[in-house]
């Protein structure tokens, strides 16, 4: 498979493949580098909350769209 040739690479990964399945059979495993942070415990706002505040973002948007058309419809007075 590997043609008699085996790059330092490949052997120091054959080395820790090794190593891994020596703790697995022992039952030892590495330590833990670092704990994970605990899952967040605020609740988020709900749904109908988050699309009505959509929906009002919209309607600005569309009201600030016509008065600056019609804004641009009016004549400049000279």
């Amino acid at each position: 498979m590997l043609g008699t040739r085996m790059s330092n690479q490949d052997e120091d990964e054959v080395e820790d493949e090794l190593d891994a399945l020596e703790r697995e059979v022992n039952g030892t495993s590495l330590p833990s580098l670092q704990e994970l942070p605990d899952t967040p415990t605020v609740s988020l706002p709900e749904a109908d909350v988050l699309g009505s505040q959509a929906e009002q973002q919209k309607a600005r948007a569309r009201a600030r769209m016509r008065q600056r058309a019609a804004e641009s419809a009016e004549p400049l007075l000279a």
